[in-house]
């Protein structure tokens, strides 16, 4: 009879085994088949998995493009191609496309690296093509101010740039109160599930099948033009809640100042750009109908861009407010931003190089 029972439990456990393994060997196949296959054969969902491959962990910088990286991009709204024409030992950058001594330098996040869009497209490099001058792009999608001034400590200030061009997006707070807490060795708590969205094929592709269902709850279509916007963004602008808002202003306000002291040291000129998101941009557009959901909104998304002309006016500093220049083109239907993703499209872009460029000229900055 022992014998009989142990005979029954291999019996079971045999089976158990072949169920895993089964259920095991089609989910190991379908990841390493997204690891062999080109993007454009994959499904939009699958594209992105493991697209952050092409970044390096810093001590200093918590994370730079490799240098030297050559690799197609893509997204439901977009695909660009990402090649480091400025590459140092540790890091590389999108760089200039003019060639010879730089003129000017962007230092800023995805919004100046220009994700979405092929270099050329870029605000930086239609600004180059416009002043017929070498602007270098500095870019880092995910930096804030603190990196974005020891980029320029560490990279910027020995390319000898006669302009710096700084430039703000609503989530920098954010980004500078998250960098204080990694310097200071506070971590995000490990989350399983943000693992498996940015590693996982398997999971991403089971988690998108759902996605039509919840398209409505995730997004507010803009009526006239085929943008959407985000929620959380209208509930909270700058990501950070409005108790941190004061320190993320105080941090940022530093790294700002600091770059300013950098670019006088070398004689540069410093402009500091602000960019405004779409939901500030399209935000006309969409309040009639969730006025009463987003209340707090039409107050709340002109703080930072009032504080930074404060801080501007304060410290005698050349800044330049891009929200006008946008909303004027949203309020005629213009998209000047993709339909799903964050960024600005090329006709974000063209036209705040346009405005950049026409600033400059207006205040003889050459």
């Amino acid at each position: 009879m022992r014998f009989a029972r142990h005979g029954l439990v291999k019996a079971y456990l045999r089976k158990a085994l072949l169920l895993l393994f089964g259920l095991f060997l089609p989910v190991a196949l379908l990841e390493f088949a997204v690891r062999l296959l080109p993007a454009g054969t994959l499904p939009s969902q699958l594209r992105a998995t493991g697209a952050r491959t092409y970044y390096r962990p810093d001590a200093e910088l918590r994370h730079v493009i490799k240098p030297h990286t050559d690799v197609k991009l893509e997204h439901v709204d977009f695909s660009f191609r990402l090649t480091t024409r400025l590459n140092f030992p540790q890091a590389g950058f999108r760089g200039g496309l003019l060639g010879g001594q730089p003129w000017g330098i962007a230092l800023g996040d995805s919004f100046t690296f220009g994700a979405g869009v092929n270099e050329e497209a870029t605000w930086a490099a239609r600004l180059a093509g416009l002043a017929k001058r070498e602007v270098i792009n500095l870019g880092v999608p995910g930096h804030g101010p603190s990196q974005y001034t020891k980029i320029l400590e560490r990279y910027g200030l020995g390319l000898g740039p006669k302009l710096v061009l700084y430039a703000v997006y609503t989530n920098d707070l954010e980004d500078s109160v998250r960098y204080e807490e990694w310097l200071r060795g506070k971590r995000r708590r490990p989350s399983l599930k943000r693992y498996l969205r940015q590693n996982s094929a398997t999971y991403n592709l089971f988690r998108n099948l759902r996605l039509p269902k919840r398209e409505k709850s995730r997004y507010i279509e803009v009526p006239g033009v085929h943008l959407t916007l985000l929620p959380r963004k209208l509930k909270d602008p700058y990501d950070l809640g409005t108790e941190n808002y004061p320190l993320g202003l105080q941090l940022a306000a530093r790294q700002i100042e600091l770059a300013y002291q950098h670019s006088h040291r070398i004689g540069a000129r410093f402009v500091l750009l602000y960019f405004p998101s779409k939901e500030e941009i399209y935000w006309d557009r969409v309040k009639e109908t969730v006025a009463r959901r987003f209340a707090s909104f039409e107050q709340a998304r002109d703080r930072l861009r009032s504080d930074l002309r404060e801080f501007c006016l304060s410290r005698g500093l050349s800044c330049l407010d891009l929200s006008a220049a946008l909303r004027a083109r949203s309020s005629n239907g213009e998209e000047l931003y993709f339909p799903v993703d964050i960024h600005w499209n090329e006709n974000g872009h063209r036209l705040v190089a346009e405005e950049i460029h026409k600033f400059l000229a207006e205040r003889k900055i050459r």
